[in-house]
């Protein structure tokens, strides 16, 4: 949405408060804030000042996205605004606290901004953030780092490569040999068992 601001006013509704009307270069100081930040604001900006020099585009001002013309009175320079907000371009959008231009711009559907609303939505805005790489996951406290563990799979996948642990249809490795169970002892025969001893020492037939 491109911005038209009233410049003079701008730096007389004392938002900046390095700037001043009293300032001999209070122009290209607004000027040079104004493409500072301009980073903050996707549109155009052209900023209409009273007074000049010389009338119209100022060649040395300009640029950067700014777009900077000079009126020879204020007459003129409301003028001047009064037909950008009469025919103006799609989404315009006003910043002033000039009560007429305000209610000419409302008049034709031109949205407005004051001075501290401008500031407050421009410079003091959320600036985008930027894109940081996302952090790596930090393995748990006596876990290698996954780089190490893969490699060391690695390894154990070329030792047993060759072996009878890797199946070919299957490259997952397996291992090369099944734990053996253990066998219970055969039970003694009838005969081998022991014959009981009776109560006087004898055994029993």
């Amino acid at each position: 949405m491109p911005l038209l601001i009233d410049g003079h006013n701008l730096i007389g509704s004392n938002v900046f408060s390095d700037i001043r009307l009293s300032d001999v270069d209070d122009e290209a100081k607004l000027v040079a804030r104004l493409r500072a930040w301009r980073s903050r604001y996707a549109g155009k900006i052209e900023v209409i000042f009273d007074h000049g020099i010389t009338e119209g585009r100022s060649a040395n001002l300009s640029g950067g996205g700014v777009e900077v013309r000079f009126a020879r009175n204020p007459t003129d320079a409301d003028d001047l605004i009064k037909r950008r907000v009469q025919s103006p371009k799609k989404d315009l959008i006003l910043v002033t606290n000039d009560a007429a231009l305000r209610l000419e711009a409302q008049y034709h559907d031109v949205e407005v901004w004051r001075s501290d609303e401008f500031i407050e939505k421009i410079f003091e805005g959320p600036v985008q953030p930027t894109r940081t790489p996302p952090k790596r996951p930090v393995p748990p406290e006596g876990e290698p780092p996954p780089e190490v563990a893969n490699a060391h799979l690695d390894d154990w996948m070329r030792l047993f490569s060759d072996g009878d642990g890797m199946n070919q249809d299957d490259p997952t490795w397996t291992p090369p040999f099944k734990p053996t169970k253990r066998r219970r002892p055969p039970k003694p025969k009838l005969d081998d068992q022991p014959q009981k001893k009776s109560k006087h020492g004898k055994r029993k037939r």
